[in-house]
């Protein structure tokens, strides 16, 4: 065997051995999870939830600026009698 062949052939190893430790270190080791329908609906009503949550939190920052602005707009307003 030439040095080219032992070098190849130890590379090639290295690489197998290293893609094979790379592939089953990735993903679950256990069977697939599928929710049950009741598990589904549960996950929807929290996602439903959690998406009213945030609207609501969107809505009140948008109030809260524009009674930030008409706050100011009014203290920077000058009296119309003058």
């Amino acid at each position: 065997m030439s040095a080219f062949s032992k070098t190849h052939r130890s590379l090639s190893i290295v690489v197998l051995v290293g893609l094979s430790l790379g592939v089953s270190a990735c993903g679950y080791k256990t069977p697939l999870y599928y929710p049950t329908p009741e598990q589904l609906q549960q996950i929807e009503a929290r996602e439903q939830r959690i998406k009213a949550r945030k609207e609501a939190a969107r809505e009140a920052a948008r109030k809260e600026k524009e009674q930030a602005r008409a706050a100011e707009n009014t203290a920077t307003a000058k009296p119309s009698g003058q």
